[in-house]
């Protein structure tokens, strides 16, 4: 009688690179909060995404000096109150990308292994 060992097999899924990753989280943001799509943008060039990276700019930051440079108004909130309302992204922004986009819980499945 052959015995044959115990093995475990599961589906690896492939690891998204980082510019795949920014790609995603972008145009979800912008199409979300602004209107645009990301060929409204200099990040439609994987390049323009890699030298961000690269130079340590956050997600947050580079959609925001988006923001501050064209004068970006965010659609997402309607109506007036008494507070003056941010144009900017902030990390909730980003941590609802990221769940909508289904980031949030790849990155989670990869914290318990």
């Amino acid at each position: 009688m052959k015995t044959l060992p115990a093995t475990t097999q599961r589906a690896v899924k492939p690891c998204l690179s980082p510019v795949a990753v920014w790609q995603m989280l972008l145009t979800r943001l912008l199409e979300q909060h602004y209107g645009l799509t990301i060929n409204d943008t200099p990040f439609c060039n994987e390049a323009v995404i890699k030298e961000h990276i690269d130079a340590g700019i956050t997600l947050a930051d580079a959609v925001n000096f988006l923001v501050e440079n064209y004068e970006l108004v965010r659609i997402d909130r309607m109506g007036f109150s008494w507070q003056e309302q941010s144009p900017y992204i902030r990390a909730v922004d980003i941590l609802r990308a990221r769940q909508a986009t289904g980031l949030l819980q790849q990155s989670r499945k990869n914290l318990v292994r």
